[in-house]
This record gives structure tokens, sequence and C-alpha cells, in this order.
């Protein structure tokens, strides 16, 4: 029964989770029409410094596994915190230590992360670290949160919002 609870509150919390994302794409797509450019282009921004902080939550759910006593992956500590720097450099403003890199560029960095922490916990699963459901509802979250990933790096894109 607890597990049950735990696996329907994850996936709840999960499926909330995902609203800045698709906020921010669906504010993106609706400006200049509903909203300002400038605003929309706020949204952007959340969604980027929101993705960076769940990119270093799930880093660091998975160093955490690491520390188990039955622990049966032996991966070092240093992909997460390599990971969480990424994310880090993601978010830093534009001219910072000299450091460059467009707006969509920020968000591919972002879907990458996710994608290898995905493939990550994946391997977590079949190893027995995590149950079984939490690789289903990784696989569904990090497609939700990649497809609007997709559509913001789109919409910036077609702005020519590099």
């Amino acid at each position: 029964m607890a597990k049950n609870r735990q696996q329907a509150e994850m996936t709840k919390l999960g499926l909330y989770g995902l609203a800045p994302f698709f906020i921010a794409a669906a504010a993106l797509w609706a400006s200049p029409t509903v909203l300002a450019p400038r605003v929309a282009l706020g949204f952007h921004q959340i969604a980027l410094v929101y993705g960076a902080v769940i990119v270093a939550y799930l880093a660091g759910a998975g160093a955490g596994t690491s520390l188990a006593p039955a622990q049966k992956l032996r991966e070092s500590f240093v992909p997460g915190q390599l990971i969480t720097l990424a994310a880090f450099a993601a978010i830093i403003p534009d001219g910072v230590f000299s450091l460059y890199l467009g707006a969509v560029w920020r968000h591919v960095v972002i879907l990458v992360l996710l994608a290898y922490l995905l493939m990550r916990d994946l391997n977590a699963v079949n190893a027995g670290l995590f149950p079984k459901w939490y690789g289903a509802l990784r696989t569904r979250l990090t497609f939700w949160a990649g497809l609007a990933l997709l559509l913001i790096i789109s919409r910036l894109l077609i702005w020519g919002y590099y």
C-alpha cells in the first residue's frame, strides 16, 4: 500500500512539475498575439532556471543512491557534480567569465542533461536501486519535459533569438 501511495504521489508531483515548462512554451508561442515578446522571453528564462534546478535535483537523487549500503552500481560522484556544474553554466548570464551561450543552446544543454540523467536512472532501475515504476515514470516525464523544451527551442529559433 505504501509503495502505491508513493508511486501515486511521485506521479502527481512529477506531472505538476511539468507545468513551468509547458507554461513557458505556451507563453512563447502565444507571443506576440497574446503576450508581448519581452514578457514571453521572461518565461523562457523561468523555464531555463527551473530546468537547471530539476537537473540538479535529479543528479543529487542519483548521488544519494550511490551511498546506499547495498549499492549495486559503482558510479563515481564526479558525473553528478559535472552535470550540476553544466546546468549551472547554462543559467549563468552572458558575459560572466566571458561565457557567451545563446538561449537556444542553454535549453539544449538542459535537454541533453535530462536525457543523460534518464539513462543513468534507468540503469539504476535495472540494477534494482529504484523501483520499476520509477523508470517508467521518469521516461514519461523526461519525454514531456523534452517536448516542452523543444517547443521553447523552436520558438526561439524562429525568432532568431539564439
